[in-house]
């Protein structure tokens, strides 16, 4: 009985080898680096301590519709926006409105007071929106703060011309209402009730926290006046959301060179590959986090396509991640390596949008970007492997069971005893620095040995021109000319 190993074999699969690599290094990172980064910048969106103080109603739908832990979920953001609030200055309060009208606790500077309020709230009966609008409008007549409602629904009011003309009475006393939506929540009539489309941010199931931030930076764009305090919120979003791709894409790069050195027989990690890919997967991490999020402001009061942003961040992530591949798989096309990528990065992105709705926050961040890691590295690694059907390549042959495929072109395939080889040999068996290289000329694909070790061997003749078929034995290793398309046609 044949014995059965399991790390030989995905050595010799290199996409799942890939897959897993990009997972393990995504994870890490964003464990390491990407949570605690998100941590520390939370209350970079918080507004300067010169912002006129606050009153904000939280007004949450607790009707029956809100339940399949979406008043979890509303729980949760809603303590985090507490938290993040300057309560020395500001004064909060809690209303809902389902089964009954209920003011949870009227206007307080207590943290304790107003989070033991919102962990009060449970889900029944209808959507009275108008008596809960109304409610909210009493709570902000005891004070001379500016007011404001942030309004959490997920369906439709109970009458929907009642509701309207409450919110009508509201604005015009010069209260700011902002509408977070979810479910079945109509966002056109939540624009309307409003007065403002950027005023209403749809959310779905793993987004809310996401959501207090657009209505709290939505308050205090207009709060702050000038230039520079208008776009403090969606900067510090901008920078907080970059940053953390930016670790992730320096996760999921470090994680492919490992994955390519092992499957190459190489060590881990070399100095020089490690500080390149480190600074040019932080740059191109921040490009896809910064620009994800710039496209999603302009989408994410609107159902369905706030997810526009999340998809182009990842898809650009991934193939930017793709492009650098190239640094450290020799010959790998760059339309293929940036198509392997991307379509890792939208498939990745997909599953990260769905883990998160499941799992939450902080989980299912944490288990979307292993996938996102994942299928990165599996399309790159696939992409390769197609790549390899369509042209001659190099099979070399470690043992009667281990083999490594490495792509023909222009860039040689350097073999010798060096660090910064892609085909290895051992010094102690006489093999120099450089031994040979191998590389297509037009095509021909041309084997030239290195001039110090062509001396050491007497060997007259330092190039030789390969042919499909051909195999030449260096030390314990054999290495073959092979093409997928020859064995085909034939």
């Amino acid at each position: 009985m044949k014995n059965f190993n399991p790390f030989k074999r995905l050595k010799n699969n290199k996409p799942l080898l890939f897959g897993i690599y990009g997972a393990s290094g995504c994870l890490t990172a964003a464990i390491l680096l990407g949570e605690p980064f998100l941590d520390l910048t939370e209350g970079k969106s918080n507004p300067p301590a010169s912002v006129t103080p606050q009153a904000i109603v939280l007004l949450i739908d607790t009707s029956g519709s809100m339940s399949d832990g979406k008043l979890t979920e509303v729980k949760t953001a809603a303590n985090r926006f507490i938290e993040r609030r300057d309560l020395q200055k500001d004064q909060l309060a809690v209303v809902s409105f389902g089964g009954e009208i209920k003011t949870a606790t009227p206007l307080t500077q207590d943290a304790n007071t107003l989070k033991n309020a919102v962990d009060t709230l449970s889900e029944s009966g209808g959507t009275p929106m108008a008596e809960g609008i109304d409610a909210a409008l009493g709570e902000l007549q005891t004070t001379a703060l500016n007011k404001n409602i942030i309004l959490f629904t997920d369906g439709v009011p109970d009458d929907p011309n009642l509701a309207y003309n409450s919110a009508l009475v509201t604005t015009k006393t010069g209260v700011k209402l902002i509408a977070v939506a979810t479910g079945d929540a109509d966002v056109s009539y939540l624009t309307q009730i409003t007065g403002d489309l950027s005023l209403v941010f749809y959310a779905n199931s793993g987004q809310f926290e996401q959501a207090f931030r657009n209505a709290e930076a939505a308050i205090y764009k207009q709060l702050l006046g000038s230039n520079s305090g208008k776009n403090y919120s969606i900067i510090a979003l901008v920078l907080s959301t970059g940053g953390w791709t930016a670790f992730l894409a320096m996760g999921i790069s470090l994680a492919l060179i490992m994955g390519q050195n092992r499957y190459t027989r190489l060590p881990l990690l070399t100095v020089r590959k490690g500080i390149i890919s480190t600074f040019g997967s932080l740059a191109a991490g921040m490009i896809a986090g910064a620009t994800g999020q710039i496209v999603f402001l302009p989408f994410s009061s609107i159902a369905g396509l706030e997810i526009t942003g999340y998809i182009v961040a990842w898809v650009i992530l991934g193939a930017l991640v793709g492009g650098g591949t190239r640094f450290f798989v020799p010959n790998l096309k760059l339309k293929n390596a940036l198509l392997g990528g991307t379509v890792g990065g939208g498939i990745g992105g997909s599953g990260f949008l769905i883990t998160r709705s499941i799992f939450g926050d902080v989980l299912g961040r944490l288990s979307g970007t292993s996938m996102i890691g994942f299928f990165i590295g599996l399309m790159i690694a696939w992409i390769e492997q197609k790549q390899l059907e369509s042209q001659p390549y190099l099979l070399v042959n470690w043992t009667a069971t281990e083999q490594t495929t490495y792509l023909l072109g222009t860039k040689p395939i350097l073999i010798g005893s060096s660090l910064n080889v892609e085909i290895p040999l051992n010094a102690s068996d006489g093999f120099t620095p450089i031994t040979a290289k191998i590389f297509k000329e037009g095509e021909n694909i041309i084997m030239q040995f290195d001039q110090e070790y062509a001396a050491r061997r007497n060997m007259k003749k330092t190039s030789q021109e390969l042919k499909v078929g051909d195999t030449r034995k260096l030390g314990q290793i054999t290495i073959e000319v092979k093409d997928k398309t020859v064995t085909a046609n034939g």
